[in-house]
């Protein structure tokens, strides 16, 4: 049943209150004698997701290069291909997650990702490269959901901040880490094998399903699914997502991109009210009427367009205006995701004693102090040490809470029966403006490096950083301590 159907009296359950009902014996089964093996193996899958958003990106000039005559529309897929198919699949990823069980749709997403990392390593040609990138971004978008929903519930009540800031860090670690290791593999071999690595290593996730993850869903098949609803909500994060990421190559006036925007204004709202009234859609509006889940969302709309845009800024800014090479634009990144993975599991630490609102408000104002520190002193003069590393610092802080704990604020007070649904629109959401956000910044440089325009993106960021701050500490609902789960005997 939709969360908006519930009683307006009752209290929204704590979130992923694991204590289970005399009726649903299987969830008891979920607790695992090895939390944190579980743990591991549901961050791996949330790394994989994440690394194959970034990785093809240092290894893309190699790729073209070794497909002599393929045209530009075409290769530019392999970059466009995996984030439409990713951002578009995942809404149902957690929904199906919820409904078919999460554990079966996690491994059949780890199995496609294994399929698609193998077939891309191997691509005889341009064409097959982009099916199997497709086919990776679908199946990624399986286990993302999932993953963390079949973690959580291993974890008492009180750790659950902490445990998100883990999965999150992670996830924030490859995605700042993925661009040098592609460079590495690209001096000691060839493209191909930036995707074959892969194959182990997912491998690697799928013993690890097996031996340390159990089902933490019911199975919910007594209502059909609402398979138009499907359609539609897929069609529209596709229909927006394809005029964002080709807009530039089409022309933003052109009638294609025009179609696919207009098209996704009429098609969402129709969505949102079929989802509305069917038994079993695959998006519930009533999960938004939950104060923190929408609170956070916006947060996290302001705070990703940050991040993403800015990981696809530092090593265009570093390559082009400073000139240097992929090895040192890798080492110029590690310092932020290294800090950025501390303090997600320190401020997820602090979240499970203290709350969100301090902390998230606190997070946002360092990051926009490191978009301003850009602003007023990168250009270009090659000051590592003075003009980018302080700023990577400021960032790497503040988005390493901001990163993992927007997640957790969101999820706060979602059901546990809705917890892959939730999840899966809150990635979704993450990675649709951040796909928007490099569109715009693409648009803005318009092909040049000057550091005036530069300047222009690191200002309008910092400003939408900046707005995190008031709406978690103003609008976002005020903590509650957890009850400590009593011990057992």
């Amino acid at each position: 049943m939709p969360v908006g159907q519930s009683e307006s009296t009752e209290r929204v359950p704590s979130v992923f209150d694991i204590v289970p009902s005399k009726d649903s014996v299987s969830l008891d089964s979920a607790t695992s004698e090895r939390p944190y093996l579980a743990l591991a193996t549901g961050s791996l899958a949330f790394v994989l997701g994440t690394v194959n958003v970034t990785v093809s990106n240092v290894a893309f000039p190699e790729i073209v290069r070794s497909f002599p005559g393929v045209s530009n529309g075409m290769t530019g897929w392999i970059i466009a291909g995996y984030s439409l198919a990713f951002a578009t699949t995942m809404l149902a990823g957690g929904r199906l997650a919820d409904r078919y069980g999460r554990l079966t749709i996690f491994r059949v997403g780890l199995l496609g990702l294994l399929v698609g990392a193998l077939v891309a390593g191997l691509a005889p040609n341009p064409l097959v490269l982009v099916l199997a990138r497709a086919l990776q971004g679908m199946f990624g978008a399986l286990t993302v959901p999932s993953s963390l929903a079949l973690v959580l519930p291993q974890f008492p009540q009180t750790k659950q901040a902490s445990v998100i800031g883990l999965w999150a860090a992670a996830g924030m670690v490859a995605s700042g880490l993925s661009p040098g290791f592609a460079a590495f593999v690209l001096e000691v071999s060839s493209w191909r094998w930036v995707y074959l690595v892969l194959v182990p290593i997912v491998a690697l996730g799928l013993l690890g399903a097996k031996l340390f993850l159990k089902e933490t869903a019911e199975r919910s098949t007594d209502s059909p699914l609402d398979l138009l609803g499907v359609l539609m909500g897929s069609g529209a994060v596709f229909l927006l997502v394809l005029g964002t990421l080709q807009g530039r190559s089409w022309g933003w006036s052109s009638i294609a991109t025009i179609s696919c925007f207009v098209g996704a204004a009429v098609v969402l709202p129709l969505f949102l009210v079929r989802s509305s009234h069917h038994p079993e859609p695959l998006f519930d509006p009533g999960l938004f009427r939950i104060r923190s889940f929408s609170v956070a969302n916006v947060a996290v709309t302001f705070a990703m367009l940050g991040a993403f845009t800015s990981w696809f800024l530092w090593p265009l800014f570093l390559t082009e205006v400073w000139a240097y090479s992929k090895a040192k634009v890798g080492l110029a990144f590690t310092p932020s995701p290294v800090l950025s993975a501390l303090v997600a599991v320190l401020g997820g630490r602090w979240a499970d004693r203290h709350g969100f609102r301090g902390i998230m408000a606190l997070a946002s104002l360092i990051a926009t102090a490191g978009f301003f520190w850009l602003y007023l002193f990168l250009d270009e003069d090659v000051e590592f040490w003075f003009a980018f590393f302080p700023s990577s610092v400021m960032f790497g802080f503040g988005m390493g809470i901001l990163a993992s704990q927007l997640n957790s604020a969101a999820l706060r007070d979602i059901p546990p029966e809705s917890t892959a649904t939730a999840n899966g629109i809150h990635q979704s959401l993450r990675y649709a403006v951040g796909g928007m956000g490099v569109a715009a910044a693409i648009t803005i440089l318009n092909g040049s490096h000057d550091v005036a325009k530069y300047d222009l993106m690191w200002l309008l960021l910092g400003c939408l950083m900046f707005l995190v701050a008031p709406l978690m500490w103003f609008l976002y609902p005020r903590y509650e301590r957890p009850r400590r789960e009593p011990a057992t005997k």
